[in-house]
């Protein structure tokens, strides 16, 4: 059958938004983005944007200044990231998108444990050009998955 995502229109709009993230407003309104899509998507495509939500949960602690609030918010998107990764274990993009998350945390913060796992899955889609509709996000995907080595 076709992919899930050629079915999901949403998904090119969503990875466009993870990649403009660079305040804590754009993060917040790539969430809600991905929550309004989520009302309306076809059932194959609401785990891969509910994982975007989730992405930009966790990610909207790089923003932020209060210490216990940020680990807060990447703690909650990550938790909420490994529950759809144990629903939808045979989805590698949900697991490209955990990597998304654990590859660019500080490494103090230990949140490594799915490395191996994630950038296996990161490979195979990268290698089935997985992300041809979104060249750039296929791009940030490479550099994230040399810089974890």
């Amino acid at each position: 059958g076709t992919p899930p995502q050629d079915n999901c229109e949403a998904l090119h709009a969503l990875r466009m938004l993870f990649l403009d993230h660079s305040t804590l407003e754009q993060a917040k309104n790539a969430e809600n983005t991905a929550l309004e899509l989520l009302a309306t998507a076809p059932e194959e495509c609401a785990p891969l944007i509910e994982a975007h939500r989730w992405v930009s949960l966790a990610r909207s602690a790089d923003f932020g200044f209060n210490p216990a609030s940020k680990l807060s918010r990447l703690n909650s998107g990550l938790n909420k990231l490994d529950s759809l990764v144990l629903r939808h274990p045979n989805l590698g993009e949900l697991k490209a998108l955990r990597l998304s998350v654990t590859g660019t945390a500080p490494r103090f913060l230990g949140v490594g444990e799915h490395w191996a796992t994630d950038r296996k899955a990161v490979n195979r889609l990268l290698e089935s050009n997985h992300w041809a509709r979104s060249p750039k996000y296929a791009e940030w995907m490479v550099e994230l998955a040399e810089q974890i080595g």
